[in-house]
């Protein structure tokens, strides 16, 4: 099984991943998990256990065009400039804190998604693009 897990709060952009979840739910996939965070902290690790694989969509500040989806490599979370997280212990604290515990998912992917400059304005997000990519990872021969 995979679960998704959008990690967000109420406020703002940082709802970004919480309207994606809504979005993904509306697609009927199977043997597929979706889950809303709020502001997780390290309990985001207890999310990682029986299951294949996990997903973790959240907002980011990257240089990428407001509302883009982009797929982070796991060494590249590690190495972002800008936290990916305004909630102190973020998704990148998680994952080391996961790695560090020997508690990686046999799978893991993270999906950012853009907010932009003003992080209290929701940007219009590529949908399309984050169905296609979590799709992808539950049906990797596509």
């Amino acid at each position: 099984m995979t679960r998704v897990l959008g990690v967000g709060s109420p406020f703002g952009a940082d709802r970004l991943a919480w309207l994606a979840i809504d979005h993904l739910a509306g697609l009927g996939w199977k043997d597929c998990e979706l889950v809303k965070l709020d502001r997780p902290g390290s309990r985001l690790v207890s999310y990682f256990h029986d299951v294949e694989q996990v997903v973790i969509i959240d907002a980011v500040r990257l240089s990428d065009q407001p509302g883009s989806v982009v797929a982070i490599d796991l060494e590249r979370l590690q190495r972002l400039d800008y936290p990916t997280s305004s909630h102190g212990f973020g998704v990148a604290e998680a994952v080391a804190l996961a790695r560090q515990l020997g508690e990686l998912p046999p799978r893991l992917h993270v999906l950012g998604i853009q907010t932009g400059e003003d992080v209290k304005q929701l940007p219009a997000v590529e949908l399309q693009v984050l169905a296609n990519l979590v799709s992808g990872y539950l049906d990797p021969a596509s």
